[in-house]
C-alpha cells in the first residue's frame, strides 16, 4: 500500500506550497517516462525504482534547477532534465570515488550535448561544487548517500582503497544547504541497513542504518518532513549485499524528504 507520512505540516506549509506550484502531473510523468528518446536499457529499470511515484514525491516542476548527487551513470539526471525542460537545469554530480565507476555511462549518456540543461560536476566533491549559492529547488540522492562512507571495495580478490577516510557528512551537507533555496528540498533514497550496522555496512552491503541519515541531516540544520514508503520491502532482511541476484532491485530502501531549519 502507498502511504505518505506528513511531518510538521502546518510548520512547512509555506515550503510544501511552493514546492507544490506546477508540479508535474502523474500523467505528465508517465509521458516523460515513455518518450522514445529515452534508453530502452533505461525503462527496463523502472519496474524496481518507481520512478513516477519517486519523482512525483520530489514535486519536480518545468523550470526547476536540481542538483543529482552522487549522480553515477545518469538516470535520475536524465529523467530530471527531461521534467524541468529547456528553462530548468539539472547539476550531475560525482566525486572521486563515484565517478571511477560511472565516468563511461555518464559520457554515453551526454554525448553530443544530448542532455543540453545538465551541467556535469564530474570527479568533484560535494563540499568543493561550484553551484551558486540559493539557487536550487530539489537537491537528490538515490541509492548513494551510503557512498560517503564508502572507503573500500574489492576487485580480483585484493582490497582496493578508495579513500583514506569517510567523507565528512557536516561539510557535505553544508555545502548542500548552501546550494538549496529557502524552499528547496533535499530527497535521499537509500538501500536500508539493519540499525546499529555503523559505516561498515556502506563497505560491505553498499546499505546505510536510516537512523544514522536522520541523525546526521539533522545535525547539518535540516528538517524531515516527509517519509514515502513506495521502495519499502519486508521481505529484505537487510543482510544481504545489494548487488546479491537474490535481492539486486528488490532492496528496502527508505525515502526522505527534508528542508532547512
Amino acid at each position: 500500500m502507498q502511504k505518505i507520512l506528513v511531518i510538521s505540516l502546518l510548520f512547512f506549509t509555506p515550503v510544501l506550497q511552493a514546492a507544490q506550484q506546477g508540479i508535474l502531473s502523474q500523467t505528465e510523468l508517465t509521458t516523460l517516462l515513455s518518450a522514445p528518446e529515452r534508453p530502452a536499457a533505461d525503462k527496463d529499470r523502472d519496474v524496481t525504482r518507481q520512478p513516477v511515484s519517486v519523482m512525483a514525491f520530489t514535486r519536480v516542476s518545468s523550470g526547476d534547477n536540481v542538483l543529482d548527487l552522487a549522480a553515477g551513470g545518469g538516470w535520475y539526471t536524465e529523467l530530471f532534465s527531461r521534467a524541468v525542460g529547456p528553462q530548468g537545469k539539472v547539476y550531475a554530480q560525482n566525486d572521486e570515488v563515484i565517478w571511477r565507476f560511472a565516468e563511461k555511462s555518464m559520457n554515453e549518456r551526454t554525448l553530443d550535448n544530448r542532455l543540453a540543461n545538465v551541467q556535469r560536476l564530474d570527479n568533484i566533491a560535494i563540499a568543493n561544487m561550484t553551484v551558486p549559492p540559493a539557487s536550487v529547488d530539489i537537491a537528490f540522492t538515490a541509492l548513494n548517500y551510503h557512498d560517503l562512507f564508502f572507503t573500500q571495495t574489492m576487485q580480483d580478490g585484493k582490497q582496493v582503497i578508495l579513500r583514506n577516510e569517510v567523507v565528512d557528512y557536516r561539510s557535505a551537507l553544508a555545502a548542500i544547504k548552501t546550494v538549496l533555496k529557502d524552499t528547496g528540498i533535499l530527497v535521499i533514497i537509500d538501500h536500508v541497513a539493519k540499525a546499529g550496522s555503523g559505516y561498515e555496512a556502506a563497505n560491505n552491503l553498499h546499505r546505510i542504518d536510516p537512523n544514522i541519515v536522520k541523525f546526521q541531516l539533522e545535525d547539518a540544520g535540516f528538517k524531515l518532513i516527509e517519509e514515502a514508503y513506495y521502495l519499502r520491502n519486508s521481505a529484505d532482511d537487510h543482510s544481504k549485499l545489494v548487488f546479491d541476484p537474490t535481492i539486486r532491485g528488490k532492496t528496502d530502501r527508505f525515502m526522505y524528504k527534508f528542508v532547512k531549519q
